[in-house]
């Protein structure tokens, strides 16, 4: 009993120091703390990893293994260097919002560049299927714009767009929209679509019918999709969905899952084996998300939490247990909302942890008031 008084004075002051040189851990709450590669100061205002840091969530930096890095000052300020690639050579960038500025990659835009935003603008993105790359050109975006393909906007008047499998225009948008379909084996085949805002809408083409009126809010579609399945009677799967109207009402069977969403009191999700159409798991919802019924586990948050399993248990916001690796940790409060955030347990979990218990194959250690009490039972 002494010695393990003297370990916890050692190593652990109240919540306010603590230290675990097994676990490289490090904390002087709610100023600093450190464990493995990561170190926050005063968190979430500082949180420095192996390769990357951040300030107030607005300004970051990091670095790749290829020897390349970022800055990023959200959203005025941004530079960088990119090493040499396979299609093009090294480049430093910078950019001041919204004054001028390029960019390697953002999202799915490659090398974009920028002067006087939305002056102009001018980005690329990639077409695998066509093993070719697109630019896109805009001028008082989004008004003008013109793509290397003899696609063309002039929003909301008139644009026309073209696609590897499709051509899609409207007029007046998003009054008059309408598409033709070339076929492809990955989309919904050949045919064409079109939709009078907000009146009705119509789709026809040789793997989809779907019409819709008052577009959003009531439609009917019908889809066939081919499966994975190496069974000949699995190949071909109808799809059916209905809303009515959207998002009171909404019904949908299809490969991946079939639900019942009668929002926000109910919904009914049923998973499916995308190749076979077995059942793979469900849920069901009150409340939209606010009580979950898992087939292994149940939610009803923030206030509780359970697995079939016993690997996870929560009633906020007095307890929460957690197995790990064969060690059952629990803990009295538990304060914040949501489950373990390593962030959330470093800095600051410790000022409302009053007792924790960690029980292994062996014993049973116990901890109360941070580990100025600390005791041990046997098993």
């Amino acid at each position: 009993m002494l010695s393990s008084l003297l370990l916890a004075v050692a190593f652990q002051v109240g919540p306010f120091y603590e230290q675990r040189p097994a676990d490289d851990f490090l904390a002087v709450r709610p100023f600093y703390a450190h464990e493995g590669e990561t170190d926050d100061v005063l968190w979430p205002v500082f949180t420095s990893h192996r390769d990357w840091w951040r300030l107030l969530l607005f300004m970051h930096y990091q670095e790749q293994d290829d020897g390349g890095w970022q800055f990023d000052m959200l959203p005025l300020w941004f530079n960088g260097h990119v090493p040499a690639r396979a299609r093009e050579g090294a480049e430093d960038y910078w950019g001041l919002f919204p004054i001028y500025g390029h960019h390697p990659h953002i999202a799915l835009m490659y090398d974009i560049d920028f002067v006087l935003w939305p002056v102009w603008t001018r980005y690329r993105m990639p077409r695998p299927s066509e093993r070719k790359w697109m630019t896109t050109n805009t001028v008082l975006f989004p008004f003008f714009s013109w793509r290397d393909d003899g696609s063309w906007s002039f929003w909301p008047l008139y644009g026309i767009n073209h696609q590897r499998e499709s051509d899609h225009q409207y007029a007046l948008w998003p009054i008059m929209t309408w598409a033709n379909y070339r076929a492809d084996r990955d989309t919904g085949g050949e045919g064409y679509s079109w939709m009078f805002w907000p009146l009705y809408g119509q789709v026809r083409r040789e793997r989809e019918s779907q019409d819709l009126f008052l577009p959003p809010f009531f439609s009917v579609a019908r889809t066939h999709s081919r499966t994975h399945s190496r069974t000949p009677a699995a190949e071909s799967r109808e799809e059916k969905r209905i809303r009515c109207p959207w998002p009171i009402f909404e019904w949908e069977r299809n490969t991946k899952r079939e639900r019942l969403s009668i929002w926000p009191l109910y919904e009914r999700v049923d998973w499916l084996s995308y190749s076979e159409g077995e059942d793979a798991g469900s849920v069901t919802r009150f409340g939209w998300k606010l009580v979950e019924l898992y087939e292994d586990e149940t939610r009803v948050f923030p206030f509780w939490t359970s697995r079939k399993d016993d690997t996870y248990f929560r009633l906020w916001p007095f307890w929460e247990s957690d197995t790990k690796d064969g060690v059952k940790t629990s803990r009295l409060l538990a304060l914040f909302p949501i489950r373990w955030v390593p962030a959330i347990d470093r800095s600051w979990s410790k000022f409302w942890t009053f007792y924790e218990r960690e029980e292994r194959a062996t014993c049973t250690h116990h901890s109360l008031f941070w580990g100025i009490i600390r005791w041990g039972t046997p098993k």
